[in-house]
């Protein structure tokens, strides 16, 4: 099946930097599972072997700043679904995030049962992403 790219053009967003923005999103639910697995890391025993240079003495912390690496991914995401509604936030998760078509999503999540109201939802979604992640 043929994936519909929306024109953001008007917005400065190239279909190039659209496509960027959607696989960025796509990694969320890795996300969430990565910063959730650091979540129970425990200290290390205490080795009095000298180590080399560089060598991590504290994987505690270590633990703490990649699960702060991937929460600040996530509430990326979040802020640009805030900027956009945080009513779409179900429907948006589950369309650009985890990639449900937009018929296969329950009309239960939505806020309204306007097609157009849910697309330009999606739209200021992608303004506001863009203008978060800035230019990398």
């Amino acid at each position: 099946m043929r994936r519909y790219i929306p024109d953001y053009s008007d917005e400065g967003i190239s279909r190039d930097r659209y496509l960027e923005l959607l696989h960025f999103c796509r990694q969320y639910r890795d996300w969430k599972m990565q910063a959730d697995s650091y979540l129970g890391a425990g200290a290390q025993k205490y080795d009095p072997m000298p180590h080399g240079e560089g060598a991590v003495s504290d994987p505690t912390q270590t633990a703490m700043l990649k699960r702060e690496q991937y929460r600040a991914k996530i509430d990326l995401v979040d802020q640009a679904i805030a900027a956009a509604g945080a009513e779409w936030k179900t429907a948006l998760l589950m369309n650009v995030c985890y990639g449900r078509p937009y018929y296969q999503i329950s009309p239960v999540v939505m806020p309204t049962s306007k097609r157009t109201a849910y697309y330009e939802a999606k739209r200021l979604f992608f303004i506001a992403l863009d203008r978060l992640k800035g230019a990398d």
